[in-house]
């Protein structure tokens, strides 16, 4: 799922009141929403469809703070297949994941964007208690929870049901369940309902000197609307050895805020990684000497693991990516040339 925003969780209240209007079952897990890391303050009851968020600094709901919020998430999985499954969690920070009342991953601590997983083995057609808990202390804000099947113990391509976020049509919600506010929403939510205008201040951490958006394309041409046509896919024939520039990957200014633009070029590659199985690939992330250089190492590193943390969620075996930061120090072009500095603001593919 991209990156859930005002527009986003209105359109999911929404939904959530007209099924339960209508009487239409809705799949997905009741999420409630507390102001606190540690449920402090409930501010928000919902259906979600799936535990897939990238909220990256947006409002994960109404009345919902954008940092120190937890969310519980409660309902039935059904398992399609019998036989042992895998579940996992990217997350940053605190996870928790029960199934049929057994804790499989617990890592319940402040950290960035990481990886955890537990086993257990499932009865085809049951459904089982599902309990997911999450909490975010600062920036960051991702959750995303996947399920497999294991063939003899181990993760496989031909498994029945791949690595992949648990979707909707195997989860319920607990029964009952529907869309509530507990305390009135911000201005931006009213102005929002009402159909007006609200111009949104984005809080960001910004290095001393910003670096901006990655984009060697601008450099000699006018970027085209995000919808239009990308040329031809560079990854077509990927193999080891290729080495190139995601000249359509961009982010907030002086951020490592992945923009919606990037997802067309990263859909892409998640399509080639996932027909190339052998492949293993480093992302590497880049920017110009302006600046503190400890501030552009950190930036370079955090947008590598941006897009590592996109192609991971889109079904790329964690184990095949490697994400590191280079800062300024490996320039490809003149960084005295105002002209040319752009190119050294950049994220790059090294195929393994």
């Amino acid at each position: 799922m991209r990156t859930v925003g005002t527009i986003g969780w209105l359109l999911m209240l929404l939904g959530s009141q007209v099924a339960a209007q209508t009487g239409k079952p809705t799949n997905g897990l009741t999420g409630e929403y507390f102001n606190g890391p540690n449920f402090e303050r409930k501010v928000l009851t919902r259906i979600d469809p799936a535990v897939d968020f990238d909220w990256n600094g947006q409002y994960p709901g109404p009345g919902v703070q954008r940092e120190y919020f937890s969310v519980r998430w409660t309902g039935k999985l059904y398992a399609p297949r019998s036989g042992r499954y895998r579940f996992s969690a990217l997350a940053d920070d605190g996870v928790r994941v029960w199934v049929n009342g057994k804790k499989v991953i617990d890592e319940w601590r402040k950290q960035d964007d990481s990886n955890f997983a537990g086993d257990i083995a499932l009865v085809g057609g049951r459904s089982y208690d599902l309990r997911i808990e999450y909490f975010n202390d600062w920036k960051g804000s991702v959750i995303s929870v996947f399920w497999e099947m294991l063939i003899n113990n181990r993760p496989s391509y031909k498994s029945p049901l791949p690595r992949q976020v648990i979707a909707g049509k195997y989860l319920t919600p607990k029964s009952g369940s529907r869309t509530s506010l507990v305390r009135t929403p911000s201005a931006t939510v009213k102005a929002k309902l009402a159909g007006t205008s609200v111009v949104k201040k984005e809080l960001v951490s910004k290095p001393a000197t910003p670096q901006k958006s990655i984009s060697v394309a601008s450099i000699s041409s006018n970027r085209t609307a995000a919808s239009s046509r990308l040329p031809a896919s560079p990854f077509a024939n990927l193999k080891a050895g290729n080495a190139f520039v995601l000249r359509h990957v961009l982010f907030a200014q002086g951020d490592y805020k992945l923009l919606s633009e990037s997802y067309a070029e990263l859909d892409e590659l998640v399509q080639a990684l996932r027909a190339n199985p052998a492949l293993r690939i480093e992302v590497a992330g880049h920017t110009d000497n302006v600046g503190d250089k400890r501030l552009n190492l950190a930036l370079s590193e955090n947008r590598a693991k941006v897009v590592a943390s996109y192609l991971i969620r889109h079904g790329v075996a964690e184990n095949r990516i490697t994400a590191k930061g280079y800062g300024g120090t490996k320039p490809i072009a003149n960084n005295a040339d105002e002209a040319q500095r752009p190119l050294n603001r950049r994220v790059e593919l090294v195929v393994r």
